[in-house]
């Protein structure tokens, strides 16, 4: 190493890097190798300049050798980052397809990709990589985050094997049986831990679950949440942090660390909320934090590699011939798994069209979820129903331009011209919820339901139809519609969807006969009574409990319905 390099080094460990940058002199960078060209872009990553850092990951690549994959792979998200999206799935797609197989570069071009709604593209890479997949190919196992795989691949049967965790190691059965091994009271009330990163009221995950949260009864339930959320998200929340349970923090800890906290605490079930989502704490999970650990509602499926007993579920969108795919216990909740806020969720009047850039007298078929779940199959089904309603329009939320041009231009090959697609950015929660009551029908994503923005939808009183899916992620809608009593929008198949969708369109007395029956259900069916909820939770933590007591093992269960 030469002493510039050292010297420069130095300053970067020390978090100089405007001074590493100055030691590293740009009159020298022509000369440079590969290990000073990688500590620029380190420096200038470090320092927000992220279309010099991307430049300077390019020329390490250049350079040859067998990180040049990965090294683009962060180049392309470096662009990203410089909101230069054409440029990051230009280097990303060379970083996967020029040279040896990298799993980095593998998951960064398909997840730009998805996220650009390079439909056609993603169509053929998606069943390049399926047959891989089938094929039982190692690599591809563990090339793709469990999250974004259940995204396109509906089959159960190949979401159980993906191995790519966040930041941990998978569990074994030897990790298992020594976390149930771990001597533990049992105290008169029971001891619930909530651990998270999304403790803010500005989350989704929050937003369905947080008065749930509050309604424990406290005479029977200790409830503690440990809390690994990021700066960030805390900055946003409007107060409600302020109101939740034995608040503890643990972001700044380990996973042994946190494990062995939450341990001291003598917590009797701990509840992840977050799975393989942003965030997860898989290895504090797998360390044998409690001797009972349960998975709910951030992940939609089996949390694959995390050491969780139970799975809080329901019987739509695990079905027992689900079984076998899952690592974890089914706990049957027997209304809708999904936790639904009805006393701090909004409900403001509806927003005037004129006021959202909508014309009257037109059927308004809107989708508001992250635009990524806009799979080839969706843009299929949804051209195909726009076709058969001539005079409707497709209202969808899409930030990202290069993803817009790209959905129009796809929709346009389709038959469908570009005026009939209005395109709507983020909002306030309450004017969201107000803006979805200018729309005539919600339209699903496939095979990724919507979920809280299918449940935003209903309570905004929009029809959501949905056809029957073959994994927890694509039967969301239909386990939401089921428990508000609407099963009828519910078809067997993509092509019964589609006579739903355009039957409802051509038929504005059925339209409004939906309407008023989820207006009228809203405040009376199973789905957004907060509080037959969380009475149904705490009777499936009574039926772990009873089962730890006695010494058996989880197993299957179905908690029974209240009156």
């Amino acid at each position: 190493m030469s002493a510039s390099l050292s010297k420069a080094l130095g300053f970067y460990n020390a978090g100089q890097y405007d001074k590493a940058l100055g030691i590293l002199s740009p009159a020298r960078r022509q000369l440079f190798g590969q290990n000073e060209l990688l500590l620029i872009a380190q420096c200038y990553a470090k320092t927000e300049k992220f279309a010099e850092a991307a430049a300077f990951y390019i020329r390490a690549a250049d350079l040859g050798g067998p990180k040049q994959a990965m090294l683009r792979a962060l180049a392309a998200n470096m662009l990203q980052e410089a909101d230069e999206s054409f440029a990051s799935l230009n280097i990303a797609r060379l970083a996967a397809k020029s040279g040896a197989f990298d799993a980095n570069a593998e998951e960064t071009y398909r997840r730009y990709l998805h996220e650009f709604l390079c439909l056609d593209e993603a169509q053929m890479d998606d069943q390049r990589f399926l047959d891989r997949l089938k094929a039982g190919d190692e690599r591809y196992l563990g090339a793709e985050f469990p999250h974004r795989h259940i995204g396109w691949c509906s089959d159960e049967s190949i979401n159980a094997r993906q191995t790519k965790i966040h930041d941990a190691v998978a569990f074994t059965q030897a990790s298992r049986a020594a976390r149930r091994a771990v001597p533990h009271s049992f105290s008169g009330r029971i001891k619930v831990g909530y651990l998270s990163a999304d403790f803010s009221d500005q989350h989704a995950t929050m937003r369905l679950f947080q008065s749930a949260l509050l309604q424990h009864d406290r005479d029977r339930f200790d409830i503690s949440l440990f809390c690994c959320t990021g700066d960030d998200l805390i900055q946003l929340d409007n107060g409600s942090r302020s109101t939740y349970p034995d608040l503890q923090l643990i972001g700044h800890l380990s996973d042994q660390d946190a494990a062995e906290l939450i341990r001291r605490s003598g917590i009797d079930i701990l509840v992840d909320l977050k799975g393989h989502t942003k965030g997860s704490r898989a290895g504090l999970l797998n360390h044998g934090a409690a001797p009972i650990q349960v998975a709910y509602l951030g992940f939609p499926g089996s949390g694959t590699g995390i050491d969780c007993d139970y799975i809080l579920t329901d019987a739509v969108v695990t079905p027992e011939t689900s079984q076998p795919f899952y690592h974890e216990k089914f706990c049957l909740l027997p209304d809708s798994y999904q936790a639904n806020d009805n006393v701090g969720r909004p409900l403001p009047p509806a927003t005037p069209r004129s006021a959202l850039g909508l014309p009257e007298g037109r059927i308004v078929f809107a989708s508001f979820n992250a635009h990524r779940k806009i799979k080839p199959v969706t843009a299929e089904i949804w051209a195909d129903i726009l076709r058969k309603t001539d005079d409707s329009l497709l209202w969808v939320m899409c930030s990202n331009g290069f993803a817009r041009d790209n959905l129009v231009c796809w929709m346009e090959k389709a038959g469908i011209a570009a005026d009939r697609i209005i395109f709507a950015d983020p909002a306030a929660y309450p004017d969201h919820i107000a803006r979805l009551q200018a729309a005539d029908i919600g339209l699903d994503t496939f095979p990724y339901n919507g979920h809280t923005t299918t449940s935003d939808k209903l309570w905004a009183g929009l029809p959501v139809p949905t056809f029957r899916g073959t994994h927890f992620a694509s039967r969301v809608t239909e386990s939401l519609l089921r428990a508000l009593g609407v099963g009828e929008l519910v078809a067997d198949t993509p092509e019964r969807y589609v006579d739903l969708c355009v039957s409802l369109a051509k038929n504005p007395d059925e339209l409004r006969a939906v309407k008023d029956k989820i207006a009228a259900q809203r405040m009376v069916a199973s789905l957004f009574d907060t509080t037959r909820f969380i009475r149904h939770l705490e009777k499936a933590f009574e039926l772990m409990i009873a089962r730890a007591r006695d010494g058996q093992e989880p197993d299957h269960m179905a908690v029974p319905a209240s009156a």
